[in-house]
């Protein structure tokens, strides 16, 4: 058995940003970058223009900042590619590297005998100024910003940047995922007519989604579930919750104070937006991508319709929840999903949502859970 704790360190080292192959040792999978262009923002919406104030371009026109726009994502391709089909797997919220994913895809790959695509969501990982994640000038912002504000108790180097972008504007969460929606588009487009130079014409796709992952791969099935991903797969990992169910504090993902203010503009005024003249909302508020965005941040909030679809694709849904998660909890997670297609799981060593399987605890443990996470998750799926 090839074990996680093994690969996550082999991968660790050996994968760089790229277009070369790179075989990896130990394993029948090799792992290839890709080009990808965003058509987006100024099409979909218009591009969210704030004053910069020389925060690393935190506060800067959204439009502008390059990395976004033109990246590379990795896919993990398996020696024995058997069938038709892809794996595309979402992360979560504020990750700023693939690194933690790195054995999730190799697993999932060579499990199902598939490509699995690793696809960066919207000024995340790959698509966001390395500024942002640099710790020396991240903490030397902390006592002018966040930290003024006694309440933030959560506020570090890490969660800095995405805190005080969505504090400046808690629209970004919703153009953010748009973007990413409308990019997973043309992604799945490109393979599903064959002008993707991996894949057949005709190749099918499939989701493994993680945390916020969930919740895009969540309203990417409600919308388009019965058309152009109609014999997709959905496997979520931590997630499935509506958005008024979460909790997005941690050191790791975003302070109180953006928190604060995000579910206020989600849970108060978003629906206002949506249904104001004045606003650029107003223009896409029947589209079935906005409209299942708007559906997943309550329950309560378009709950027949979302619920019809759902019900109609429960054989294509499940979601694996831990027990102790704190960001997405089970109870939170059971509002959207059929008991049938929810599993709680526990694991006999300490974790967090943010890091599930941590390699700082006793590796056998680790190494059976991972296992039994991703067996599941690829049994699903084929």
């Amino acid at each position: 058995m090839v074990h996680y704790t093994e690969t996550y360190q082999t991968l660790k080292s050996l994968l760089k940003a790229g277009n070369q192959i790179q075989h990896i040792p130990g394993s029948d999978a090799c792992f290839q970058s890709f080009e990808f262009t965003s058509d987006v923002p100024g099409k979909a919406y218009p591009a969210i223009r704030t004053e910069p104030n020389g925060l690393c371009n935190i506060n800067s026109d959204d439009s502008l900042i390059a990395e976004n726009a033109r990246f590379t994502y990795p896919v993990f391709i398996p020696e024995s590619n058997k069938g038709n089909r892809a794996v595309i797997l979402l992360h979560g919220l504020n990750e700023r590297s693939w690194v933690k994913y790195y054995p999730w895809a190799e697993r999932l790959a060579r499990g199902l005998e598939r490509p699995v695509i690793l696809f960066p969501i919207s000024f995340h990982i790959n698509r966001s100024p390395a500024e942002w994640s640099n710790p020396r000038l991240m903490s030397s912002l902390l006592p002018q910003t966040r930290l003024r504000n006694r309440r933030n108790q959560s506020s570090t180097f890490v969660n800095l940047a995405l805190s005080l972008r969505l504090s400046r504007q808690p629209l970004r969460f919703f153009t953010s995922g748009r973007q990413s929606a409308l990019d997973l588009e043309k992604l799945i487009s490109s393979i599903q007519s064959g002008n993707h130079p991996l894949f057949a014409k005709g190749t099918g796709i499939d989701f493994f989604a993680y945390s916020i992952g969930a919740f895009l791969a969540q309203i990417m099935i409600l919308a388009y579930g019965e058309t152009f991903l109609k014999d997709t797969r959905l496997m979520m990992f931590c997630g499935g919750a509506p958005f008024n169910r979460m909790n997005g504090v941690s050191k790791l993902i975003m302070d109180e104070e953006a928190f604060s203010g995000l579910r206020f503009f989600y849970l108060r005024q978003f629906e206002k937006e949506l249904n104001s003249t004045d606003s650029p909302l107003s223009q896409i508020k029947e589209n079935q991508a906005t409209k299942a965005f708007n559906a997943m941040i309550d329950a309560g909030r378009l709950s027949q319709w979302r619920n019809d679809r759902f019900e109609k694709m429960h054989s294509r849904i499940s979601t694996i929840a831990l027990k102790k998660d704190r960001v997405i909890p089970p109870a939170g997670i059971s509002e959207m999903m059929l008991s049938g297609n929810m599993k709680t799981m526990d694991f006999p060593f300490e974790y967090t949502h943010e890091n599930p399987f941590p390699l700082s605890e006793e590796k056998t443990g680790v190494n059976q859970c991972f296992e039994k996470v991703f067996a599941e998750a690829a049994a699903f799926l084929r």
